[in-house]
């Protein structure tokens, strides 16, 4: 190997099985790991957290629905509670291509969306590992989107960010 082989080496950002974990493993598209290295420098700069990820998506949730809806990924209307918000997450899920391993349970309180971080396509901190916190949009996008529909469900306060546990990362919700 020569000496400018052996610099290339050393400056790659990612291994070759890292690059095959988001390749074929995740299956993520281009564009899906550049939304994720774009955010995740964001965060390691300190220019946003998950409390302005929130923000944002309290604010896009609406509109991005409208563009789901346009396109024919996801219902004008769904039935309130929980029933519709699974529904809904199931839908929004599929037309984003979130994950190939994601479920929607409804239990006593609400609804909680379980979703394999190995699988997941638009997880920041499996893109870039080097990010120290998470600001993962689907709890406020899901929020605001049902909120829009009148759904009547909302991300758990009690819970204030997506747990990880057991290689899952887990989004619950309270509904009315």
């Amino acid at each position: 190997m020569s000496e400018t082989e052996r610099c290339e080496v050393r400056n790659r950002l990612y291994s070759d099985e890292k690059l095959r974990e988001l390749v074929e493993v995740r299956k993520m598209n281009p564009f899906q790991i550049l939304c994720g290295l774009v955010m995740g420098s964001l965060i390691k700069r300190k220019v946003i957290s998950q409390g302005m990820v929130n923000i944002i998506c309290h604010d896009v949730g609406p509109r991005f629905l409208e563009v789901l809806q346009a396109m024919g990924y996801v219902k004008e209307s769904y039935p309130s509670g929980r029933t519709g918000l699974v529904e809904l997450i199931n839908d929004v899920c599929r037309a984003m291509g979130m994950s190939d391993v994601v479920s929607v349970i409804e239990d006593g309180r609400g609804v909680t969306v379980n979703v394999d971080a190995k699988f997941c396509r638009l997880c920041i901190r499996s893109i870039d590992e080097d990010v120290p916190r998470s600001a993962c949009i689907f709890p406020k996008i899901f929020e605001a989107m049902a909120n829009h529909l009148g759904i009547g469900c909302s991300f758990d306060p009690a819970e204030n960010f997506v747990k990880k546990e057991d290689g899952e990362c887990r989004i619950t919700f309270v509904c009315d």
